[in-house]
């Protein structure tokens, strides 16, 4: 406790946590997480605008599906299906130890940190802690210092739901650093590779096992025999999805070289068609600044396609198509994390391929074509964290499926099993009883021999 800075209130906040009572019965869980589902149900349409107001424009059904119903489903699954997850495991033992039996018991972490982003502020903060009380936790929780409105509303129905398990910590980088730093039983980050890497780090140094979601360039590739019309009303629904900022988004696209022009025209009629008043309610703003002028400078240095006949006002940003960019391009070196979408050319199927897995693995991968064993077979040559045939995103939605990267898009998973598996670790319970493995205890002499005979067999 030393190390950590009380001024950010982390110390405090920590040793309260440490002195809750641990490790809940299966009824007791069951009642942190109806009372969670009780506190979002009621403040279903205050998240949606203090969301809305924080963003300075956020569609009410982008916030009411991605938001507070992925919130509710994961509470309602996780409360389904919470006796199997704590139910210990029946180990068959070796012959040598029998009638012995043992079982493997999921037990809590303890106590640990949540370190939330600014893109999905509450389903980014809840889903985890759904994993977390699901587990037994006690929890210390960080909402992105970007959304103030939604971060205290999360504070509110936190406090207001399940007081004695969670303590909200809603202030400056500063504080989300010194969690970070803190000798914590788990930590789960959301966020940017970069600052992944710097949360990893800090918890190395107390041993802090770390789930790590970040990002990465995701790519949608179209097989030579992919109707363009339904693969481009996946892709820009997917992409224009909270304008772009959302980490499993179609980053970039791959196209056979003769297709490129009726690919580019189909994005624009799929995007006039889901997106016919940009300045409207349904599309969302560009929350910060920096972030609008980085986005218009990846359209520098390439040929900029535009999408929508008519570009919104700031804080809104128009959608993009980049065609063809050189590799060295920015736009093809980071998440784009925004409505430009870089289209590039390719002759062979096997050259898109190539140029997927020569680059870090993504979070997501989509692949579109009519033959879909064909595009199975592609799924299973590329690496990525999760992958889709034929649509794009929406698999994050579904709690029985495990979401997460692997390299430089992440580390660990979560969601239904997974995320109880993520907050809690496996302990192994033996009771012993008189079995032949006391034949191997000194002296030793041809009892012995005849054990080691039997395990070199």
């Amino acid at each position: 406790m030393k190390d950590i800075n009380d001024a950010t209130g982390v110390g405090p906040a920590l040793a309260a946590l440490r002195a809750a009572a641990p490790d809940p019965d299966r009824a007791a869980r069951d009642a942190h997480l109806a009372a969670l589902a009780r506190e979002v149900r009621a403040h279903a349409e205050e998240i949606a605008q203090a969301i809305d107001a924080d963003f300075g424009g956020r569609p009410r059904p982008e916030t009411m599906l991605a938001e507070v119903g992925l919130v509710l489903e994961s509470l309602r699954h996780a409360r389904r299906n919470l006796k199997r997850w704590m139910r210990p495991g029946r180990v068959r033992l070796p012959p040598h130890l029998w009638p012995s039996r043992g079982r493997v018991l999921h037990e809590p972490l303890g106590v640990v940190g949540i370190l939330a982003p600014w893109n999905y502020p509450f389903q980014l903060a809840l889903q985890p802690l759904v994993a977390a009380l699901a587990g037994g936790n006690r929890v210390l929780l960080h909402p992105s210092e970007h959304m103030p409105r939604t971060g205290a509303l999360i504070a509110r129905i936190v406090a207001d739901a399940v007081p004695e398990r969670v303590r909200v910590l809603d202030g400056g980088p500063e504080q989300a650093q010194a969690i970070a730093a803190a000798p914590l039983d788990g930590l789960f980050f959301t966020g940017s590779t970069a600052t992944g890497r710097k949360v990893a780090r800090a918890a190395a140094e107390n041993l802090v096992p770390v789930v790590l979601e970040l990002g990465g360039k995701s790519p949608a590739l179209l097989m030579p025999d992919a109707d363009l019309d339904e693969a481009a009303a996946s892709i820009v629904a997917g992409k224009l999805l909270n304008a772009g900022q959302t980490c499993i988004a179609p980053d970039y696209a791959l196209v056979p070289r003769d297709r490129m022009d009726d690919f580019v025209a189909a994005l624009k009629r799929a995007t006039a068609r889901l997106y016919p008043d940009p300045d409207g309610p349904d599309y969302a703003a560009i929350l910060r600044e920096t972030d609008r002028a980085r986005l218009a400078g990846l359209l520098e240095g390439a040929r900029a396609e535009p999408l929508m006949a008519r570009m919104p006002a700031a804080p809104r940003m128009g959608a993009w198509a980049l065609i063809d960019p050189a590799p060295d391009h920015p736009a093809m070196q980071d998440e784009i994390f925004g409505p430009v979408l870089p289209v590039l050319a390719y002759d062979a199927p096997a050259a898109a391929r190539d140029f997927v897995n020569a680059r870090p693995t993504p979070l997501a991968l989509y692949v579109y074509g009519s033959d879909v064993a064909a595009a199975e077979a592609e799924v299973a040559a590329i690496r990525s964290g999760g992958a889709m045939i034929n649509e794009a995103v929406l698999h994050v939605a579904v709690q029985e499926l495990p979401f997460g990267g692997a390299g430089e898009s992440g580390m660990g998973a979560y969601h239904g099993d997974e995320g109880f598996r993520a907050f809690t670790r496996p302990r192994s319970v033996v009771v012993a009883r008189r079995s032949l493995a006391r034949l191997a205890r000194p002296p030793y002499g041809r009892a012995v021999e005849r054990v080691i005979a039997s395990l070199l067999r």
